[in-house]
């Protein structure tokens, strides 16, 4: 055998040895661990009226919504996250007329989670929320036509940040629901007037309370038929010093897909916290249930 036919044989081998490993490493990279994605939608309205028989009121309503996830599972490790910024703004009247919020939402979790099976999970988790603008309500004033513009809530004015441990049980995909026994509810009352008005539950003057106790955190999707889909998230607190009083917060959306850039979207929120005192359509103030409604079409887009 020949010096060029033992080199020719060598090269060859290590070809097919470099090959083999490309192969494998290809095999290996191809399977795709972490899913993401997410949305942004812009919603507006217009109604304009110019000596309209019926009545009525011009109005010109911007709405618009992002949002994001980016989940990782590999063997025993699962990890979900997701982000959520809204906010919506409506005018009645002429362009003399302030712009009033109708929407402003700012959602971040996170969950990380060790897999006991693909059913049941050991899961650390944390989700905050607050909003980016100033919030305020129109009240009457006696012996005056306008109406008095009063803060009732800021950026980090609630702000909630909710930490757990617990177990996950998800049966399926699209389904999931975690009981966590050591939870800690953290409140934010960063204005100061707020702080010193004692809202959203703090201690008059204190900007942060601490809660300990259990809650219950899951989501519920599901493609109802074609094109229609329904999202729902919900989180239930309960602070083992009032147990059983409950901080229920429930979101609820349906999806109606017409194309790949028009959608409508049917939204519900509900949220009751005993330490929270709202004022209703009556002037009266206490605890109640805060229910939100929004219908919306207009521009989607995916990525």
């Amino acid at each position: 055998m020949t010096q060029k036919t033992i080199l020719f044989l060598f090269l060859f081998s290590i070809q097919q040895v470099w090959a083999q490993n490309a192969s494998s490493e290809a095999a290996a990279d191809s399977v795709v661990y972490w899913k993401n994605g997410g949305s942004f939608a812009l919603n507006i309205q217009q109604v304009g009226l110019t000596n309209w028989a019926a009545g009525g009121e011009s109005s010109l309503a911007i709405g618009g919504t992002l949002e994001g996830f980016a989940n990782y599972e590999r063997e025993e490790v699962v990890w979900e996250n997701r982000a959520k910024f809204g906010y919506g703004v409506i005018r009645k009247g002429d362009n003399t007329n302030r712009f009033e919020k109708t929407d402003d939402a700012i959602i971040l979790s996170s969950k990380y989670s060790q897999k006991f099976s693909q059913m049941i999970l050991m899961s650390a988790a944390i989700n905050f929320r607050t909003q980016m603008d100033e919030g305020v309500k129109l009240e009457n004033v006696a012996g005056q036509s306008e109406k008095r513009r009063v803060l009732i809530s800021d950026f980090m004015a609630p702000g909630y940040l909710q930490a757990s441990l617990g177990l996950t049980y998800r049966p399926q995909a699209g389904l999931s629901a975690t009981l966590a026994p050591f939870t800690g509810r953290f409140t934010f009352v960063l204005n100061d007037s707020l702080s010193r008005a004692g809202s959203f539950g703090v201690i008059a003057g204190e900007k942060i309370r601490s809660e300990a106790g259990i809650s219950l955190i899951g989501t519920f999707e599901r493609t109802l038929m074609k094109n229609v889909e329904l999202k729902t998230n919900y989180n239930f607190f309960s602070n083992y010093e009032k147990f059983p009083n409950t901080v229920v917060n429930i979101e609820a959306g349906l999806n109606l897909k017409v194309n790949d850039f028009i959608q409508s979207k049917v939204n519900t929120q509900l949220i009751y916290d005993d330490d929270v005192k709202v004022t209703r359509s009556d002037g009266t103030r206490g605890r109640d249930v805060q229910l939100k409604n929004v219908i919306t079409v207009g521009f989607t887009l995916k990525f």
